[in-house]
């Protein structure tokens, strides 16, 4: 490996602590056990830097409440929407609207929580239950279709108790207390994304291991922890105890130049680190990185990959893990938001870091980045004004009605490594999430993105159309789903050398009338719709997808 600010992994030493004298008799004690056990490899010229932003004048993201009367009916479509999947199918699907063009050849692999049920227990955030993975096939103007739950150990093992055994990202186990005190083991729903690279399939979950899939059968294969890379081998007992594995997030990048896979996990304890990996296009995982993170464990969920830095938004938004551990809260009831702490953003480059500091706020998804220049990064994010961490029991109208929501609105940063300052523009007055981009242009200058989202001033409780987004006028176009449910679009070039956009969106929607999901295609331009098939169930929406072209892949 590069020594350049990059750790061996061999050179990672155990430091062993006399777990003996471990007394748990307060928060302020376990912090203490916790503090200084995950051991560092410092980057060259790496510099944490506190200097104010200069942020652009904008309007603030919308704050409302899911109280309306007439959003009621909707509430209840969502609601029924999760209903969990009794079903493991293997069809092909009637197209009832249109045709799928010819060219269209390939899988569309997709993620999310396929039951947020455990026997009678229920889970209390759409984040916890159990990984589903839909795959479509595309042959011919064909549409095939399989799905299939991973198998994760601590599914099988709760599907033979009927019931909930692990405690989950927003759920705590049924008891109490008691039944949650220093129970670490949390699960892993394997639910939230996939990717295919280095002729692997994974399943993934931002903090756990991945699960290898096979990608025409769907069957689960093996946790996957790229040759024991993912785990703390030479690390002390306590550490293993608490981080018995390194987290691998569900949102890596790849290089569209090198084919190289970035990827990053976040590191709990006292002492919090980011870990980044870098794997070959082969699958080979050649590089970790560990990076302190003052300041506590803050809520990372996505990063921009650019051709020369990776980048990290960390807001004040962090997990108490004290709190955590200790069983009196699931990892999101004990996230805290400080209004009085900056946002910091770290850039990485390959010999180093240099972090720059920017106003509050909270970006759970990217479209892209790119170096506009040699000391200049341009970001596109949904922003919020921060995040909450509250339980939402999905199934239940009256939960979703008290539930609060808060707008992304897309917003456009650059950064300015020469000043080490960053401006902050925001785009759109039209709430949107889930972005995407045509992945040919990762890492590089490009015009289009597309979103779910509503149009600005709409009291619908959820997204209701799929949106094209021009990212040099911030101008979002609007294809209309309402009153069904869509999910994440997926961009696919009509060929590898067609133009920036030229292509088309694969998206699942619920269609809430008939209560089925409908596999969709629009046209990545126009957003008319070209086809659509309906699956002969209803699937709860999920997550994230990847499509993979045929030429020799699944």
């Amino acid at each position: 490996m590069p020594e350049s600010g990059w750790a061996r992994v061999d050179e990672v030493q155990d430091r062993k602590l006399v777990l003996s004298n471990l007394v748990v008799a307060s928060v302020d004690v376990l912090v203490e056990a916790v503090a200084g056990e995950i051991p560092v490899a410092t980057p060259h010229h790496a510099e944490w830097l506190e200097e104010g932003a200069d942020v652009a004048d904008r309007p603030r993201a919308r704050e409302h409440s899911l109280q309306a009367d007439d959003t009621q009916a909707r509430l209840a479509s969502i609601a029924r929407a999760y209903s969990p999947v009794t079903a493991e199918l293997d069809v092909a699907l009637p197209v009832s609207t249109g045709a799928f063009p010819d060219e269209l050849r390939g899988v569309l692999y997709r993620n999310g929580a396929g039951s947020l049920e455990m026997g009678r227990d229920k889970y209390m955030h759409p984040f916890d239950g159990d990984g589903m993975i839909s795959r479509f096939s595309f042959d011919a103007g064909e549409v095939h279709y399989k799905n299939r739950f991973v198998q994760t150990r601590e599914r099988k093992a709760e599907l033979r108790e009927g019931r909930m055994l692990y405690r989950s990202f927003g759920t705590r186990l049924p008891g109490g207390f008691r039944n949650n005190l220093l129970r670490m083991r949390f699960k892993n729903a394997a639910n939230t994304s996939v990717v295919w690279h280095g002729g692997r399939l994974l399943a993934l979950w931002e903090g756990g291991l991945p699960h290898a899939i096979e990608p025409t059968t769907l069957a689960t294969l093996s946790r996957f922890d790229f040759d024991g890379q993912l785990r703390p081998h030479r690390w002390s007992l306590l550490t293993r105890l608490i981080t018995p594995e390194f987290p691998f997030s569900a949102h890596p990048r790849i290089c569209p130049d090198t084919g190289d896979l970035y990827n990053f996990g976040t590191l709990i304890g006292a002492d919090p680190k980011l870990v980044i990996y870098r794997v070959d296009p082969r699958g080979v995982m050649r590089e970790r990185r560990f990076i302190p993170l003052p300041g506590g464990l803050p809520f990372v969920h996505d990063f921009v990959l650019t051709q020369k830095h990776l980048v990290f938004v960390l807001p004040p938004v962090k997990f108490g893990v004290a709190k955590t551990l200790l069983g009196l809260a699931s990892p999101i009831e004990a996230i805290g938001s400080d209004p009085d702490a900056r946002t910091r953003i770290l850039v990485v480059p390959r010999n180093g870091s240099a972090p720059i500091w920017l106003e509050p706020g909270f970006v759970f998804h990217f479209v892209n980045g790119y170096e506009s220049s040699d000391h200049e990064i341009v970001l596109h994010g949904a922003r919020m004004p921060t995040f909450r961490g509250e339980q939402i029991d999905m199934r239940d109208v009256a939960s979703l009605t008290k539930a609060s929501s808060l707008d992304a609105l897309l917003t456009r940063y650059t950064l300015s490594l020469k000043s080490r300052s960053v401006q902050e523009e925001q785009l759109s007055n039209d709430p949107m999430e889930l972005p995407t981009h045509d992945l040919r242009f990762t890492g590089k200058p490009h015009r289009y993105a597309w979103a779910i989202a509503r149009e600005a001033g709409s009291r619908a409780p959820f997204h209701e159309t799929i949106a094209k987004i021009d990212l040099h006028s911030g101008r979002l176009t609007h294809a209309y789903v309402a009153p069904d449910l869509p999910g994440e679009p997926v961009f696919v070039a009509r060929s590898d050398d067609a133009e920036e956009g030229d292509g088309w969106l694969l998206a699942v929607t619920y269609a809430a009338e008939a209560n089925v999901s409908e596999l969709v295609c629009l046209d990545a331009q126009s957003l008319d719709v070209i086809a659509k098939a309906v699956l002969p169930h209803a699937v709860p929406p999920g997550f994230h997808g990847r499509f993979v072209r045929h030429q020799g892949q699944p």
